[in-house]
């Protein structure tokens, strides 16, 4: 079609001929050498065995001998270079969650009474609550409901609760469904498998008084947590929050990592790995993704022994939730309002607290 050709149309060509394309390149390839040649002259060595180049950067050099034959023969000298990796820097992590968040008031429902009928209970007695928290995976490493997931069946961790029909009957009543999940502290997965639990760097397994722990580098770790994380929000949860997802708190212990990295590895690198990439795996979730915080220094900074930091934590996680009281609730959530770059300050920031409730939009009531 005439109107289809025009489109690539460009006006008459010129003909170029072969014998003008040729002389080009010859002349082209002519003037390259002669400047290679000015260029390279003063570099040019003269020896018995014939003309050498002496180029400046081959010049750093350990030694020099004489050949055989009356030449320079030099000896170069190996550069034992050390790749030095700084500790990064996870003050430039963009900050991707926080948005679209409402109030949350929640009422935490222990592991063993995650039942229909005691969760009913519950719910009847929620008073000014409007979201059950059920306590799903403990420092036990047993999960609550019977999990349907390949590594929870595969490892022997799966539970009994059929959990699907309580959280439908909990929605019908209009009353939110959370669910907490401690990561690291398993004392049923960690004892089982040992190459899945923390070592020390003396090459024993770490245990403390919360029990067996798991390596938060590993990917099978990391892998298991999502897997239980995914499956939850298939099942309609509006919340899921990872609790103990940090380091053990006992001072003065190196540790041996299942992973390797290109820097040696930190608490505070090994955690904000595992916070990274467990966010970004998971952000299509249409749960909210929570995480609880234990010092107070992690929530000023950084703690070098857990490694948890609120101010990345903040970035990559819904919610920051952290045991407070109500006297000392809203001073706390005030002073996180600078580390707060989506949503609202009321939002994000949930106290926990056992006994009077606090004045803020937000909080979690033990019992």
């Amino acid at each position: 079609m005439a109107g289809n050709r025009s489109e690539f149309y460009r006006g008459k060509r010129k003909k170029t001929g072969p014998a003008l394309i040729v002389s080009i390149v010859v002349l082209s390839l002519i003037a390259f050498v002669v400047l290679l040649f000015y260029g390279l002259q003063k570099y040019i060595v003269v020896t018995n065995s014939g003309l050498h180049l002496d180029l400046p950067i081959l010049a750093d050099t350990k030694a020099s001998q004489t050949g055989d034959d009356g030449s320079t023969v030099r000896e170069f000298e190996t550069v034992n270079a050390e790749l030095i990796v700084g500790e990064p820097d996870y003050t430039n992590v963009r900050a991707t969650a926080g948005e679209g968040l409402t109030e949350l008031k929640a009422v935490l429902v222990p592991a063993d009474q995650v039942n229909a009928d005691s969760v009913n209970a519950y719910a009847d007695s929620i008073g000014k609550g409007n979201t059950l928290m059920l306590d799903l995976k403990t420092v036990t490493g047993m999960l609550v409901w019977k999990s349907e997931t390949e590594i929870a069946k595969g490892y022997g961790t799966t539970g009994t609760v059929d959990l699907k029909p309580i959280i439908t009957s909990l929605h019908e009543k209009d009353i939110k469904v959370a669910a907490r999940l401690c990561c690291f502290v398993d004392n049923t997965l960690a004892s089982r498998y040992e190459q899945l639990a923390l070592h020390k760097s003396t090459g024993e397994a770490f245990s403390d008084d919360n029990g067996a722990w798991l390596d938060p580098s590993n990917s099978i770790v990391r892998d298991y947590i999502v897997s239980l994380c995914k499956e939850l929000d298939a099942m309609g949860v509006d919340e899921i929050l990872l609790n103990g997802m940090r380091m053990p708190e006992t001072e003065g212990v190196t540790y041996a990592y299942s992973s390797t990295t290109s820097a040696t590895p930190t608490p505070q690198t090994v955690i904000s790995g595992f916070a990274i990439s467990v966010t970004r795996t998971l952000k299509s979730m249409n749960a909210n993704l929570s995480v609880q915080v234990g010092s107070a220094k992690a929530m000023q900074s950084v703690d070098e022994v857990t490694g948890q930091s609120a101010q990345l934590f903040f970035k990559v996680f819904d919610r920051v939730y952290r045991t407070s009281s109500a006297d000392t609730a809203g001073d706390e959530q005030k002073a996180v309002k600078s580390m707060i770059e989506l949503g609202e300050l009321k939002y994000r920031y949930v106290p926990i607290v056992y006994d009077t409730l606090p004045g803020t939009t937000c909080w979690m009531k033990l019992n």
